[in-house]
């Protein structure tokens, strides 16, 4: 294939980090202008367009060609960024749990899932996206391998050197969660398939996996990087790891506690922002907005930059936002208003635009070509309408101020949250399709006193008071982002 096999890795990190580290990689402040679509490859799309049946256990046909051929619908709804499954080759094995279809059972860190496609398909898929001006992200795991074998009977000699010892990876362990060390150093699972826990601590294992990952990044221009189980990886090593790849790193580190989290936050350029998804998800479920405001507020004064974390709703490892109990469209339509104006950057799972619901693994792993690909689904084309204000909001403000700043809250209630970001104030709501006859009174905002101000999402107009407060009228449950009439661009004609 392309890489070079780890007899050919001597180079050390730092020559990795000189070699790889391109100046045409987007910063950490660049990509707090994106907006990112989460797709399983397998799932997305297929290379010739049709819409095989499949066990969602399976491998279903989804391809780096397929999802070039779909580009134009990402794009339909304002994404400029990408995010796919993990590129390298997996065990081919059937499972207890089914194939490798997602991605993150790993056998082969020099070599890509002929699944997917070819070496050709995925440089393709990435030059086509740069051709739109949008960005590529890929799913990496550094953390471990895959066997399908339990911990005590694995066959290391499978793996190519230098993993194909048992002295590459820890001895098998199972992780004491309440104990950091055995969280980096134990086997993630040690059933079958098993995960093999790379050893970072020996150099030239950790140098090879490393140098793999920015192989990738070179040959196929990746312009960012969600990292895999970071928790799992010890701090030193993921330093080493940001400095090799030379892109944007945001790394799962599940944890709904912000001190914690904010740790990760220096060694790899980002996180994903789990300790706002704990909140969001309780707030827009029917608890009281106050600890989605406080959580973010916490995080404005505990993160090094919260703009560049990474926000979303839902994902592959977690269930889908239509899947929760008393959720409807309208609470769909809220809570992807926040994640649009809220500080960080917005990522949308595949599929949340035509409401899957999938709950818990795999079955929020759906085909997404059952949907038709259907560009009128409302929430299509709500989020296509929040990326064009998010836009008018940004341009207005200047861009690099705009995402700098982030969002404030105005005010809360059990029913409400008022939040400004620039130009535009946000009010969003809880109790969904069964509305409410009450109203949010704004306290105070950004507009003069005199101004008068509209609601984007319905045109409707009302003239801001003293310090800026103004009355947002019920809406049926639904969200409201309002701006100054003469900033309104070509909406509310």
């Amino acid at each position: 294939m392309f890489f070079n096999r780890p007899a050919l890795v001597a180079r050390s990190l730092a020559v990795a980090a000189a070699f790889f580290n391109s100046s045409n990689a987007k910063t950490a402040a660049e990509w707090r202008e994106a907006s990112i679509y989460q797709v399983l490859t397998d799932r997305f799309a297929t290379t010739d367009g049709t819409s095989p049946h499949c066990h969602i256990s399976n491998y279903c046909g989804g391809t780096w060609k397929g999802i070039e051929n779909k580009l134009d619908y990402i794009q339909g709804m304002g994404f400029d960024a990408v995010w796919i499954s993990p590129v390298i080759h997996n065990i081919e094995e059937s499972t207890q749990w089914g194939q490798a279809y997602h991605g993150y059972w790993g056998n082969d860190p020099f070599s890509l899932n002929p699944h997917f496609g070819t070496p050709a398909d995925l440089k393709s898929l990435s030059d086509a996206l740069h051709g739109c001006g949008m960005s590529l992200m890929i799913d990496v795991v550094i953390n471990h391998l895959a066997a399908n074998q339990a911990s005590g009977s694995v066959d290391y000699s499978v793996f190519p050197a230098p993993f194909n010892t048992a002295s590459a990876f820890h001895t098998p362990c199972s992780i004491d969660y309440n104990n950091q060390g055995s969280i980096e150093n134990c086997w993630l699972v040690t059933d079958t398939p098993s995960l093999p826990d790379v050893d970072s601590e020996n150099g030239d294992v950790y140098t090879a996996m490393v140098n793999s990952v920015a192989d990738i990044v070179k040959t196929y221009g990746i312009d960012g990087i969600r990292l895999d189980t970071a928790k799992h990886v010890p701090k030193p090593y993921l330093t080493q790891f940001q400095e090799a790849v030379g892109v944007y790193v945001t790394g799962e580190v599940l944890d709904g506690n912000p001190d914690f989290v904010a740790g990760y936050e220096g060694p790899i350029s980002s996180v994903l922002n789990y300790p706002l998804w704990y909140a969001l998800i309780d707030s827009f479920m029917g608890a009281d907005f106050s600890r989605l405001a406080s959580m973010m507020s916490t995080e404005v004064s505990t993160f090094k930059d919260v703009n560049a974390m990474a926000n979303f709703l839902d994902n592959h490892d977690q269930p889908r936002f239509a899947s929760r109990q008393g959720n409807d469209v309208v609470r769909d339509r809220n809570a992807a208003t926040y994640l649009m104006f809220a500080s960080g950057i917005p990522v949308v799972y595949y599929g949340f635009e035509h409401r899957f619901g999938g709950a818990a693994d795999p079955n929020n792993r759906e085909a997404l070509w059952g949907s038709g690909y259907n560009t009128d689904a409302a929430l299509y084309k709500h989020i296509a309408q929040l990326h064009q204000i998010r836009d008018i909001a940004s341009n207005l403000a200047g861009k690099a101020e705009y995402f700098a700043w982030g969002a404030e809250v105005l005010g809360t209630s059990s029913q409400y949250l008022a939040m400004k970001r620039g130009a535009v104030v946000v009010v969003v709501s809880n109790v969904g399709a069964a509305g409410t006859t009450n109203g949010f009174s704004v306290p105070s905002s950004q507009f003069d006193s005199g101004d008068t101000i509209v609601d984007l999402l319905t045109c409707t107009t009302v003239t801001a008071g003293a310090g800026g407060a103004f009355q947002s009228a019920a809406n049926n449950g639904e969200s409201r982002v309002w701006i100054r009439t003469q900033d309104k661009g070509s909406f509310c004609p």
